[in-house]
């Protein structure tokens, strides 16, 4: 299976070459692959000679280097975007657990993404590379429970993530994705999730990633991603990656470019409905069914044994509940919800059922169109499996953990914006030997 992965990677790079396309299209279905179109026209930044002689108005910062005395947006006409952003995440927790703590954590991105038409003649076809560094504690160590309340907590290190390169074939409609990836980048995401500050929402709903050593940022994996989309209503995605189970280890910094005797491949598989007939009435929205299959030896918690060959599936959907108001510059203004269900198996996946929910309001205060309040709820049922292997080795036995969470985002500035945040903890780790758990929390981020 390994050799298979290979396979598809060089094809996917060898078709990108050589294969021609025609029509342009007006956005891209893998929106992580491309940032050559943001909009570097403030005239200042800390990296802009301008600003010790006429600093521009802070409302006018796209992102803190500024323009680079106009460099930045030079290199973007010529195909090459630079792009960064610090985020940080300060939780603390006054009230349960089994100690008071107070704990920061930060990310570090920094990247280059490259058109290779502009560049090299490269029709339709991209590149990418990018890296982070992560610095910090985990409160969710302390407390301790299981769905952490850091989303970016994890890996604490400098990696590289992203290797990629893409093409888009037959019109724009089909899109190859291949190199060192992140199969949740794709699959059973949502632009929303990451309102969240807990992890188990940030993202994908974390059962999926804690059932299967599935590539998720920062830990890229060798993957291979094709996504077909036939009309602006309906798509299709498949994607094959290596599995794991120490790829994503601090030592290797994101370079371990090898394939191990006993990884595995994962098999995903998404369908998107986006219907057409509510979009033009101003309520659009997105559902999707999807799965995996996973061929990484895994423990049985029954048998204590290692076992290959476990699967999951999901259901997602993000809806506008509310219309945005008359006038409102913000696409995304009014209110939206998402929703998410995954099952796993109970022999081998932690966890056996997990629903998480959200409603989000932007611009809800006059004149704070970008601003965002969420509300948001996630319930984890633990392996019934698990439970029997618990109580037949005489250990505390883990039902569910559940968080409720609330927040606001405030923006700053369009570069930086700020976020407190207050999260109910119950039934912490899945035992009840830890108190229920009061946790209040900021994050910081700042597009570089």
């Amino acid at each position: 299976m390994s050799r298979l992965i290979f396979r598809l990677l060089v094809v996917s790079f060898v078709l990108a070459s050589i294969f021609p396309t025609a029509g342009e299209a007006q956005t891209f279905s893998t929106p992580w692959m491309h940032t050559t179109n943001q909009d570097w026209a403030s005239e200042w930044g800390v990296l802009d000679p301008m600003i010790l002689f006429a600093p521009r108005s802070w409302a006018q910062l796209n992102g803190a280097t500024g323009n680079w005395d106009g460099v930045r947006t030079d290199l973007a006409h010529a195909g090459v975007s630079f792009f960064g952003s610090y985020e940080s995440e300060s939780a603390g927790n006054p009230v349960g657990g089994e100690v008071h703590k107070f704990r920061y954590t930060h990310n570090i991105a920094l990247g280059i993404a490259s058109d290779l038409q502009k560049l090299i003649g490269l029709r339709d076809t991209y590149f990418l590379a990018s890296a982070s560094e992560r610095t910090g504690n985990s409160l969710s160590k302390d407390i301790p429970n299981t769905l952490q309340v850091q989303q970016i907590f994890g890996h604490q290190t400098i990696r590289l993530v992203d290797l990629a390169v893409e093409h888009l074939f037959f019109d724009r409609k089909l899109d190859v994705v291949g190199g060192r990836i992140n199969a949740l980048d794709d699959f059973a995401t949502s632009p929303y999730y990451c309102f969240a500050q807990n992890l188990g929402f940030c993202g994908n709903p974390l059962s999926i990633p804690t059932n299967a050593n599935v590539p998720s940022y920062p830990g890229a994996a060798w993957g291979v991603r094709a996504r077909y989309q036939p009309s602006p209503e309906f798509y299709s995605m498949t994607g094959a990656y290596n599995t794991y189970r120490d790829f994503r280890s601090d030592k290797f910094h994101g370079v371990d470019f090898s394939f191990r005797h006993n990884s595995g491949v994962a098999i995903m598989q998404e369908l998107g409905y986006s219907p057409k007939l509510i979009r033009d009435l101003g309520y659009p929205g997105t559902y999707k069914l999807g799965g995996l299959y996973d061929s990484e030896p895994r423990l049985q918690f029954k048998t204590g044994q290692m076992r290959g060959g476990t699967w999951q599936m999901y259901v997602t959907g993000q809806q506008r509940l509310l219309r945005r108001p008359e006038g409102a510059t913000n696409p995304h203004q009014g209110l939206w919800s998402f929703l998410a269900f995954t099952y796993a198996p109970p022999k081998m996946n932690t966890d056996e059922y997990f629903w998480d929910a959200g409603l989000l309001y932007f611009g809800l205060i006059p004149h704070r169109p970008e601003d965002e309040l969420g509300l948001f709820g996630i319930w984890g049922q633990f392996s019934s499996d698990l439970r029997d292997a618990q109580r037949a080795a005489h250990q505390p036995t883990q039902t569910h953990e559940a968080i409720i969470e609330a927040n606001y985002m405030y923006n700053v500035t369009p570069s930086l914006t700020v976020q407190p945040d207050i999260q109910g903890v119950f039934r912490p780790n899945g035992t009840g030997l830890v108190s229920d758990t009061l946790v209040l929390a900021v994050q910081v981020t700042i597009a570089l």
